[in-house]
């Protein structure tokens, strides 16, 4: 499955605001992901590779295991600082038996809509536009949240 085509039925279908939730420019795609390597990434390693635990360590990073929550995302409104109005989201596929990030744009409304609606979703990564906090949900069921303007009480985190 492409999850590219996938996200693009469920905005077809959702009918969502184009505005709100759109595909980034191909020829931005490796200097968004570049940036969020280097700011949040242990040692500018691979965004991959740092689900599993190898944040840079100026970050201090929150986990939450979600298997019981799936749709933990619909506290977003809740967690964000206020005013954010469009976040990157970084959708995980495979090329090649490689990970092929899809980068797009989206409200939060929009972003909770694809989330619940995208059949084979695995990893996905939120990230602000002003690049100060990155928020991972991996396919192993935890969410990590990096960034000191995150409120994490509706989790009971601090």
């Amino acid at each position: 499955m492409d999850i590219r085509n996938e996200i693009e039925r469920v905005v077809k279908e959702c009918r969502l605001n184009r505005g709100c939730c759109f595909e980034c420019p191909k020829l931005s795609y490796s200097s968004v992901i570049k940036k969020i390597e280097q700011i949040f990434v242990f040692q500018g390693g691979d965004i991959h590779w740092a689900n599993m635990g190898r944040w840079n360590p100026q970050w201090i990073c929150r986990t939450w295991d979600i298997s019981d929550d799936r749709m933990w995302v619909r506290k977003l409104p809740d967690i964000l600082p206020e005013g954010e109005k469009l976040v990157y989201a970084l959708f995980e596929g495979c090329k090649n038996f490689e990970p092929k990030y899809w980068v797009y744009e989206m409200g939060l409304a929009e972003l909770i809509c694809v989330v619940g609606a995208v059949n084979g979703l695995d990893d996905f990564y939120l990230v602000s536009k002003k690049f100060r906090w990155l928020i991972s949900e991996c396919h192993e069921d935890v969410v990590s949240f990096l960034g000191e303007d995150l409120d994490l009480s509706c989790f009971g985190l601090r």
